[in-house]
């Protein structure tokens, strides 16, 4: 019962996670506003979490029905009907395998049973898998392929050059002037515009590329945070007595030469 309940609270938490993360791809996205996604923060730290303790505690039948059902919930949440949706779910799918098999072995293959070390040996890959299905997520969004259309730019490279001319108004000029940062601005935004106009047409792919990078570059936070995540649990299981750590003996091969 306990392996079932653990199942369903990792695909819920999977299925959470991906709702609260589909309309920040449907709407203008405030990098500065923070609780626009501290939530997305959230609950992707605790599917990481629960997901890698699924790994490692469960058997691979259950396993594998979780990554099925985890990224079946993806593409009926980001449209089943689109190919491009099964084809990040099948690189996410190669990477949770090899994932599953790094924290399986790890766990396996010690003498001494570290929980920290099992973890991380397949977290990695599990937060990238995760990435690469959000990066398909903004590549399918209808608002980035209609600015395109329109010849705009995204909404977040509006706000970056934003915040970067309005930086270099306040520390070039003594008196701020929101006039001359506002003329400055869309300045340089028409400059970006028009140079990127020949290439918009590939401008989709190269900026889900781009968030790809900058998310993996991030990524060590995701993982530390799934980890800290996943060992509260595995300490409340432990001390609710659903998971226990025995001793018993192992033959081992060893090499002489």
């Amino acid at each position: 019962m306990k392996r079932i309940i653990l199942l369903l609270v990792t695909v819920g938490a999977a299925f959470v996670f991906w709702m609260v993360t589909k309309p920040l791809f449907e709407q203008s996205f405030d990098f500065q506003n923070i609780g626009s996604w501290l939530w997305p923060l959230g609950f992707l730290a605790a599917f990481v979490g629960l997901q890698a303790l699924v790994f490692l505690l469960l058997d691979r039948k259950i396993v594998w029905l979780s990554v099925f059902l985890g990224l079946g919930v993806f593409a009926f949440v980001f449209n089943p009907k689109e190919i491009l949706v099964w084809a990040g779910v099948a690189i996410a799918l190669l990477l949770q395998w090899s994932a599953w098999r790094a924290i399986k072995g790890e766990s396996q293959n010690k003498l001494r049973f570290h929980l920290r070390s099992n973890l991380h040996s397949g977290m990695g890959r599990l937060v990238t898998s995760i990435l690469i299905l959000i990066s398909f997520a903004y590549f399918l969004n209808s608002g980035i392929r209609e600015e395109v259309r329109r010849r705009e730019l995204p909404n977040f490279v509006r706000q970056t050059v934003q915040v970067v001319v309005g930086n270099y108004v306040d520390e070039n000029l003594e008196a701020k002037s929101p006039s001359l940062r506002a003329q400055l601005t869309e300045k340089v935004l028409d400059q970006i515009t028009n140079y990127l106009k020949p290439y918009f047409v590939v401008l989709p792919p190269i900026l889900t590329f781009g968030l790809f990078l900058i998310l993996q570059g991030l990524s060590f936070i995701f993982v530390w945070l799934g980890m800290i995540l996943a060992m509260l649990i595995f300490r409340v299981l432990k001390i609710l007595k659903l998971v226990k750590i025995e001793v018993e003996s192992r033959e081992a091969e060893i090499l002489k030469f």
